[in-house]
Formats: structure tokens, C-alpha cells, sequence
């Protein structure tokens, strides 16, 4: 299979519009959310809060593991998304 450059960059531009979306000035970078979600600001540990509550319930309804929820929610906040 020939991947061509047009395919390369239509595959890319999700990962470089999330990119561009975390280096915005109104997000913090990464390193200000440094430390346990316990130490962030209030807006972040909401939006932690409002992601962890939205995977457990998927999890729920899905019946699946929510061992990893807490990680993911982190990141997820961490990296603006």
C-alpha cells in the first residue's frame, strides 16, 4: 500500500489541531498543572471532576473497568482537551 503525502496529512490533522488547541493562550501549559489534581486551580479540578464523572459513567453503562478512569481524566485536563 503507497501512502501518499496528501494521505499523511489528512491523518495528521487531528493530532496537529490538538496540538495547536494546547499551546492556545488561554490554556495554561502542561507544566502549571503540575502535582496531584488536589493541588490545581478551581476550574481544573472541576473539569477533572466533570471528565472522571463522564468516563465512570460510560463504564457503568458499558459495564467496563474503571481502573484507569482517574489517569485518563488527569491527562485529558492536563492537555487541555
Amino acid at each position: 500500500m503507497l501512502i501518499t503525502t496528501e494521505d499523511k496529512e489528512t491523518a495528521m490533522a487531528p493530532i496537529t489541531a490538538a496540538a495547536a488547541r494546547i499551546a492556545t493562550p488561554e490554556r495554561p501549559p502542561l507544566e502549571l498543572l503540575g502535582g496531584p489534581p488536589a493541588d490545581w486551580p478551581a476550574d481544573a479540578q472541576i473539569a477533572y471532576r466533570s471528565v472522571l464523572g463522564e468516563l465512570d459513567g460510560w463504564c457503568r453503562a458499558h459495564d467496563a473497568p474503571r481502573a484507569l478512569n482517574s489517569w485518563v481524566a488527569e491527562e485529558a485536563v492536563r492537555r487541555g482537551w
